[in-house]
Formats: structure tokens, C-alpha cells, sequence
């Protein structure tokens, strides 16, 4: 097969104290050895990993020890000649990663040499070998510290080898090397790369050759001496054009020529007369009809060419317009999925990064499969990476059909079990979330004008005419009213707890012989938060409470503990309702305003969010990690969304 000619490019980064990388390229001048060993290209790069000796910050040791590294790797392929150049490149490399890492550390080298126009290629100690043809990128070596790997092939024209170190391959993305290739040749596909290369730490170990091949172009010489037919007369000359032209078959272009001539004749009717110069003959006639008609072809075809071109570079400029944001976005996007495990804040900051960069892309109306892509990849790893998860709501249960008219106001949870109130229906309904079994547990008797309710392990209790009540099967008093206010109520660990917003206070009556004892303040003396515009509040031990402002506030054994809510996008302005218990790893907000309820941490680190139109309607929610669900509450239905976040 016909040579083609090779094009190197090269990009290696900056040596570091303990890592270098080096590119090596030769072609010996002996005829025999170059047509024996061929011309050699050669990515070596070493990583210490001791102690000792460790090279100068300057980088003069990994100089000089690179120059002897390459030095002998060049005397053991071009040494001897008794091997072939596939087995000697094999033993080379496998030879010098040997010699040099039991003092080095890591050697890795990524070596092809060209040969008779065949391409032989040996990798080891982790180089790594790639190929680029017709739009598409594949390795074809991945080395290991086992031994070198090899391979062998004829290039085709267009094809781009790829020698690189395995922080080559880790570093930068395979999208982002193919569409460095694709967007111009290997000289701006390395500018390109550069910046990546170089602003990264710990980048002397990067080594990367690109070697493309294209075809030769042939140059056509003057003949020394011009071709002289012998003299013949007008008659000779014409018996020879006549033979050769009947026994001859005809050309491309001679046949073009006569489609041509045929459609002219054919438009004008009439034939044409030509008056011939003296000593003009049949075949010059001929040969300058040819001529003629080969020269309307080329010049069709120059134009069509060059409109392919305009049309090109158009397609160019355009891509160039969008294409480092949309490397940028793959190698972000890449790159939060690689750290969504080891640091979830700087994935989501990334994550959120790429998202911009394409939807910005996209409002411009680039039209690009490349950037399609990246969109689907980052909405399916929107709940991976940002813990974000917009779902469909499941019906739990239709609460119309357990009685007439049932209209929800209020909602508990303990043991297991819900307890929904209907104020205007003056009833209370217990619904096991495990199997949904309904029971009507109280009701007009037992509710009469209830304004809230609390459970604790199968109690149930009401605030009702300003006491709170045990309603079973009776209605027994179970706390007097002591407070002057407007109060919440809530039931822990066998304790009662009121807040009454009149005064900033929390009371805490303690659970003794089936009853309650006397008050007692909760909050530590000296403490006095204004506690007068708390809407909802919850308890695990410490007191969660929910403003009207939109703040959280957090109290444990009577004292307000420091609490911020860490990356939370976009930050929460009005929730609605708070939820979480001794039993729960996790503090839900509800947000009815946006449709989401956001799950943190009991630090107040963000954890995932949730969103469905049925938080819109909801009038209150609770949640089971046992079960895995979040079960929300609107006027006449309960519904549930699954548990989709980490619950470790």
C-alpha cells in the first residue's frame, strides 16, 4: 500500500517535584535501519513513590534522569536488528520499565513505530494507546503492571494515533478529546487541550503525542526532453488519430465531453462549420474539444468544492461559537458524578455549573446531538448528584370514603399510626401506615370544637374550650388550661408539651400514673425568645419550631442551639409545615408556595428536595423512614411520595 505522511503533535505538562513526562521522536539516517526499525514515537513519564531521593524542586533531576531513561530506551530498539520491529518494541518497552522503576517509582511509556507503512504499538506500566477514525475515538491499548500489551495495523489516511499516560485518559474526558480532534487539526486540537493540562496540579506525569496520517501528495516533473512525434503527413497523421480513436475506449472525460457537445448541438439546431488553420489536423481538433471540456468540468467542480467549503466553515465558526462552554460542561458534569460520594457540596456546585452552561447553549438555538446528550445525562442524574426528585404523588387513601363529608384539618403520627383531624366533622380518624387499616377513633362527643391534636402511643388527645382532652372511648380531661394565649400542643415520651404564643413560653407536664403532673417551664431561665409568630413545631428530644417569617429555630434542654441551613437552592422563603421525630435521621420542610418539601439534616446540611403538585394542596405531612415514605395531606385525600435519599 501507498506511504502516507505522519504529523506529530505533542503536549506534556509541567515537571513536578516527584512526576515528568517526556516526548520522544526519531528517524535514523541509515536507509537499511530506517527501512528495519522505522521511524519511532515514544510517550515516557515517571511517578516516584518513595522516600528517598526525591527529585529537586527545580526539576534538574528529572531532566537529566529523563534524558538518561530516554537514552536507554533508544539503544535497546534501535541497538540490535536480529528482532522484528514488533518484538523488539514489545521487549524495549517491557526492558526499561523493568530496569528504571525499582529506583524511579512508576515508569510508564506508550511507544509506536511506523514501519513499511504498517504502525507497531507497545504500551506498559499504564500508557495507554487510542485511535481516531472517521469521527470516532477507541482505545486499542490499556497497559496494567503486569507487562507491556502490543498491537499491529495498517493506518488509513485521516487516522490519528493517540500515545498517551494514563493521566491522559483520567484527566480528560473522552467527549472532550473527540471533540477536540473533530473541531480542527492535531496542532489546534493540543492548543485546545493545553489550558486543561496546564492549570491542573500535579500534571508532571501528562504526556500525550498525537500522530496523524495523511495522504502524500504526489508532484509531477517536467520530462527532461519534450515528446516529438515524427514527421507525417495530414493524411498519415489522420489514418493514426482515426485508429487510435475507434480501437481506444473512451475516457471519463471524453465521454462528459461528448454529453456536452451533444446538449449544445441539440439546443442550437444546427451543426457548426470550423475552418481549420493550415496544417491544423483532425487530432489536434479533437484533442482541444477535449480540453475544453474537461476544463467546464473542473471549473463545476471548483465551484461546488468551494461552496462545500463555505458551507464548512460556516458549520465551524458556528461550533466554535458554543464549544469550549460545552467541553467545559461534559468535564464538570464528569466530574461532579465522580464526587457526588466524597464531596456532595462541590458536586452540586459543579452539577449546577454544566446545567447552566447548556441551558445557556440551548437558549441560543444551537442545534447540536453532542449537547442533547449532555442534557438527558445531567436530567438523569439530577437526583444522584443534587438529591432533586420531581415525582408523580401516589394516592395513599381517598379519606372521603371512610365517612361522609370527612375534610382534613390536622395531622399526627406515633407508634406507626396517623391521626387526622376533621374540625367541622368533629371526628379523628387512626390509620396504620403499614397496612392503611381506618378506624374512627373519636367523635362529635368526643372532639366537640377540637382546635388541635397530639398522639402519643395509641393516646389521642385534643385541644378543646381552652383543656386539653383524652378522647378514647370518653372525654376526659387530661390538662387544664393554665396559659393565656393561643397554644400548639404536641405529645413526646410520655410528656405533654404547650406552647402558648401569647406568652413566648413551652410548658412540659410530665407523663405520672396514666396522667399529667403539674407545669413546669422548659426553656432555661434567663432564656426568651419571642415565640409569638410559631405556626408549627415538632420534637425529637430537642423543639423544632416553624415561624411565619420562614426561619427554623432549634432548642435542646431549654437552650436555642446555632442553626443554619447550608445549600439549599433555591433557599426556602415560606414553608409550611416542619416534621421529624426521635425515630427520624432526617427534618423535612414542607413548602407549599413551590411545591417541594426539603430534606436537611438535623445539623441543617442539605439533603435532597422533593417536588410534586400535591404539596400545593397539602394541609400537613408526616413521615416514616421505616417505611420509606413522605405521606402528605390535603382536604379529602392522603398522598405519599417515596423515600428516594440516602436513609444511612
Amino acid at each position: 500500500m501507498a506511504e502516507l505522511d505522519i504529523n506529530l503533535a505533542k503536549l506534556t505538562g509541567s515537571p513536578g517535584k516527584a512526576s515528568w513526562a517526556q516526548v520522544h521522536e526519531f528517524a535514523p539516517d541509515d536507509e537499511e535501519k530506517l527501512k528495519l526499525r522505522g521511524r519511532l514515537v515514544a510517550v515516557i513519564a515517571t511517578t516516584s513513590q518513595k522516600s528517598e531521593a526525591p527529585p529537586d524542586p527545580e526539576g534538574l533531576d528529572n531532566v537529566v534522569a529523563g534524558r538518561e531513561l530516554l537514552t536507554r530506551f533508544h539503544e535497546e530498539y534501535f541497538g540490535s536488528t536480529e528482532k522484528t520491529a514488533f518484538n523488539a518494541l514489545n521487549d524495549s518497552v517491557e526492558r526499561v520499565i523493568s530496569e528504571f522503576s525499582e529506583t524511579w517509582g512508576d515508569v510508564e511509556i506508550a511507544a509506536a513505530s511506523i514501519v513499511n507503512g504498517v504502525i507497531y504499538t507497545a504500551c506498559g506500566g499504564g500508557g495507554q494507546a487510542a485511535v481516531f477514525r472517521n469521527g470516532m475515538l477507541a482505545k486499542i491499548l490499556v497497559s496494567k503492571d503486569n507487562g507491556p500489551v502490543s498491537a499491529s495495523g495498517h493506518p488509513k489516511e485521516g487516522d490519528i494515533f493517540l500515545l498517551g499516560t494514563k493521566k491522559v485518559f483520567s484527566s480528560l474526558s473522552e467527549g472532550v478529546i473527540k471533540a477536540a480532534l473533530e473541531s480542527s487539526g492535531i496542532n489546534e486540537a493540543v492548543e485546545s487541550l493545553a489550558p486543561a493540562v496546564h492549570s491542573r496540579e500535579e500534571a508532571g506525569n501528562f504526556g500525550l503525542v498525537l500522530v496523524e496520517f495523511s495522504k502524500t501528495q504526489a508532484i509531477f516533473a517536467r520530462p527532461d526532453k519534450e515528446f516529438e512525434p515524427e514527421e507525417k503527413t495530414t493524411l498519415e497523421r489522420k489514418e493514426i488519430f482515426d485508429k487510435e480513436t475507434k480501437d481506444r475506449p473512451a475516457s471519463f472525460f471524453q465521454k462528459q465531453a461528448n454529453k456536452l457537445t451533444s446538449i449544445f448541438s441539440k439546443r442550437t439546431g444546427e451543426k457548426k462549420i470550423y475552418v481549420r488553420q493550415r496544417g491544423e489536423d483532425e487530432f489536434n481538433v479533437q484533442k482541444r474539444k477535449v480540453t475544453v471540456s474537461i476544463g467546464s468540468i473542473l471549473v463545476v467542480l471548483l465551484v461546488v468544492s468551494i461552496g462545500f467549503g463555505v458551507r464548512q466553515k460556516m458549520v465551524r465558526d458556528e461550533r466554535a461559537r458554543y464549544e469550549d462552554r460545552l467541553k467545559q460542561a461534559q468535564h464538570e458534569f464528569e466530574e461532579a458524578q465522580g464526587l457526588y460520594t466524597l464531596d456532595p457540596e462541590r458536586a452540586r456546585e459543579l452539577f449546577r455549573n454544566a446545567e447552566r452552561l447548556v441551558y445557556q447553549i440551548k437558549d441560543e438555538g444551537v442545534e447540536d446531538s453532542e449537547l442533547d446528550n449532555l442534557i438527558a445525562l445531567l436530567e438523569e442524574s439530577e437526583g444522584q448528584v443534587l438529591g432533586e426528585y420531581t415525582i408523580e404523588s401516589d394516592l395513599f387513601l381517598d379519606l372521603s370514603i371512610l365517612t361522609d363529608g370527612f375534610k382534613a384539618d390536622d395531622v399526627v403520627a406515633s407508634d406507626g399510626k396517623l391521626y387526622v383531624l376533621d374540625r367541622d366533622g368533629k371526628k379523628v380518624v387512626e390509620i396504620e401506615i403499614e397496612t392503611k387499616k381506618t378506624e374512627i377513633v373519636a367523635g362529635p362527643d368526643q372532639v366537640k370544637e377540637a382546635k388541635g391534636v397530639a398522639a402519643y402511643s395509641d393516646r389521642v388527645f385534643v385541644l378543646s374550650d381552652g383543656n386539653i382532652y383524652e378522647v378514647a372511648d370518653e372525654r376526659e380531661l387530661a390538662v387544664e388550661g393554665e396559659w393565656e394565649g393561643d397554644v400548639l400542643i404536641s405529645a413526646y415520651a410520655g410528656n405533654f408539651y404547650v406552647l402558648d404564643r401569647g406568652t413566648s413560653k413551652v410548658y412540659r407536664y410530665a407523663g405520672a400514673d396514666g396522667g399529667f403532673g403539674s407545669k413546669q417551664d422548659w426553656l432555661t431561665a434567663g432564656t426568651e425568645p419571642d415565640l409569638s409568630n410559631i405556626f408549627d413545631w415538632t420534637i425529637d428530644g430537642s423543639i423544632w419550631f416553624l415561624s411565619e417569617t420562614g426561619k427554623v429555630f432549634k432548642f435542646t434542654k431549654g437552650n436555642q442551639d446555632t442553626l443554619s441551613f447550608a445549600d439549599i437552592i433555591p433557599q426556602l422563603s415560606r414553608p409550611t409545615a416542619i416534621y421529624t421525630n426521635e425515630e427520624l435521621k432526617f427534618v423535612y420542610l414542607m413548602e407549599k408556595e413551590t411545591g417541594r418539601i426539603v430534606v436537611v439534616d438535623k445539623e441543617g446540611n442539605y439533603q435532597a428536595q422533593y417536588f410534586s403538585d400535591k404539596i400545593k394542596e397539602a394541609r400537613g405531612m408526616v413521615v416514616s423512614e421505616e417505611v420509606g415514605k413522605i405521606i402528605i395531606v390535603t382536604e379529602e385525600r392522603l398522598y405519599s411520595i417515596n423515600i428516594s435519599h440516602k436513609l444511612e
